[in-house]
């Protein structure tokens, strides 16, 4: 797939507080579909082994373990930790075909720093981004984490875009785009699209760039629409020469066309092919979308 190659910088970076060390690998475990006796059995495990072996399962897109994971994650907070096996169920997680297995993604996450997804977690996370410098940037990327898990969604979405608009810091705006492919609705897109053409720093318009593309939790069709405003942005001639092959990238990875990156060849297939393209995005099941596995 071609985001594999992908040239955007940090298309892979795990989060701010996320240790640099890379995992050893551990053999992927494959499993047949959860059955009552398996219930019995992963409910009276430790609690990373359970987190280990439901994420893995749900990874491979087992209907049951998801179910079951939803049911167990808020009990693992305080009892899990980042090990060799969970580094690479993270990963896989995060870029799964599969937006269930990324809403896993989330809650993994959010469980292993220690957060309830409620309102008290993003009044604290508010208030420690606010008076707290060095856990800023990862208290914009759990905000988005726990809006795109329903908790105080309006209020987050105004405090992240604050931050991607209008902090001095360039990680603290990259990581509150970040936190902003978490948030599911069309409008950020766009929000997203300001700070791909806008930002001054290359690493934040890295990141909108692979956000509008096909990171986080945003459907086909909805990063579909973007297209026009990515045609314009190609068209352009005041365009510099990376935003531009970024651009092409990004429709490449929307559309999973491998066009040239030739604006007028762009054009034309959209005129050509965009609705029947949008309409096989419409038809798909809510959760399909880009991804590895």
């Amino acid at each position: 797939m071609a985001w594999r190659i992908s040239p955007f910088s940090v298309h892979r970076n795990n989060s701010p507080t996320a240790a640099a060390a890379p995992a050893k690998l551990t053999a992927r475990r494959i499993f047949a579909p959860l059955t009552d006796a398996d219930v019995g059995r992963v409910r009276a495990m430790p609690a990373q082994a359970q987190a280990e072996e439901l994420l893995e399962r749900a990874i491979g897109h087992d209907p049951g373990a998801l179910d079951l994971f939803d049911q167990q994650v808020g009990g693992w907070i305080g009892h899990i930790q980042m090990s060799d096996r969970m580094k690479q169920l993270e990963q896989r997680s995060r870029f799964s075909k599969d937006l269930r297995v990324r809403y896993a993604n989330v809650d993994i996450n959010l469980a292993l720093e220690g957060w309830q997804k409620n309102k008290q977690a993003a009044d604290l996370l508010i208030e420690r981004g606010s008076t707290d410098p060095r856990y800023r940037a990862s208290a914009v990327y759990y905000l988005g984490m726990l809006a795109g898990r329903g908790v105080d969604y309006q209020r987050i979405h105004g405090v992240l875009l604050n931050y991607a608009r209008y902090d001095q810091d360039a990680t603290v705006r990259r990581w509150a785009v970040e936190g902003m492919r978490f948030l599911r609705e069309e409008n950020v897109l766009d929000e997203l699209f300001a700070s791909f053409t806008e930002d001054p720093a290359p690493s934040v318009r890295d990141r909108a760039g692979c956000n509008i593309s096909d990171c986080g939790i945003f459907t086909r069709k909805q990063r579909m629409r973007m297209v026009p405003k990515l045609l314009d942005l190609a068209m352009n001639p005041r365009t510099t020469g990376q935003m531009r092959s970024w651009t092409f990238l990004t429709l490449q990875e929307i559309t999973d066309e491998t066009l040239p990156a030739d604006a007028i060849i762009w054009s034309r297939w959209y005129q050509e092919h965009g609705s029947e393209k949008m309409a096989e995005f419409e038809r798909l099941e809510w959760w399909q979308v880009r991804g590895d596995e």
